[in-house]
């Protein structure tokens, strides 16, 4: 079962917004030709954090980091993008494929930005999606985005979409001297969590 990692406190700088984990491969032909790139449908994403400076007590609130086995949910911010008010969103037809998701439930006019991140969440699982091309909802709440990476599972309709916070599940790794105390009593953490793909 996933574990939610604490809200507070935020991340800090340095902050890495999410990047592409690509499992895509790249065939070029042995006498020359053109150059193909292949796609995969197991392209996920990986974001580092770096925590603010915390004593021994705060940093045992995140030593949930250190659970064998089970995957962490966290919150992924996203500086400069004001999310607004997205309205209920949800997947709009089930069993989508490809790199276009159609959504629905969401407030008229809401533009989704390019690189903007959504999470889905599907049978109790989160994935996460980054916006390859702006979108902007019709005056019904619906609209099509195109995704940075190709659709990773068989989402159902009115599966609910986080707009306004999304958040990453997967594994997380970290250095063994992540919750080191300082001369001064302080640690600062950091780790990275990539989803399973």
């Amino acid at each position: 079962m996933p574990i939610q990692l604490p809200a507070s406190p935020e991340p800090c700088a340095p902050y890495t917004p999410p990047c592409v984990v690509a499992l895509s491969n790249d065939v070029t032909s042995l006498i020359g030709g053109n150059r193909q790139k292949n796609r995969r449908k197991g392209d996920h994403y990986a974001v580092d954090f770096t925590l603010p400076p915390m004593n021994h007590d705060e940093a045992r609130e995140w030593r949930s980091l250190m659970s064998a086995g089970d995957t962490v949910v966290m919150k992924v911010p996203q500086p400069g993008i004001g999310t607004g008010t997205p309205g209920s969103p949800r997947i709009n037809g089930g069993n989508q494929l490809g790199d276009t998701l159609n959504l629905k439930g969401l407030t008229p006019s809401y533009v989704l930005r390019k690189g903007q991140m959504i999470t889905i969440v599907t049978s109790g699982r989160k994935w996460l999606y980054g916006v390859e091309a702006q979108a902007t909802a019709n005056a019904s709440g619906q609209t099509s985005v195109k995704l940075e990476v190709m659709i990773r599972t068989l989402h159902a309709d009115n599966d609910t979409v986080l707009i306004a916070e999304p958040e990453i599940e997967g594994f997380a790794t970290f250095s063994d001297d992540t919750f080191k105390l300082d001369d001064n009593g302080y640690c600062q953490p950091s780790f990275m969590i990539e989803e399973r793909g």
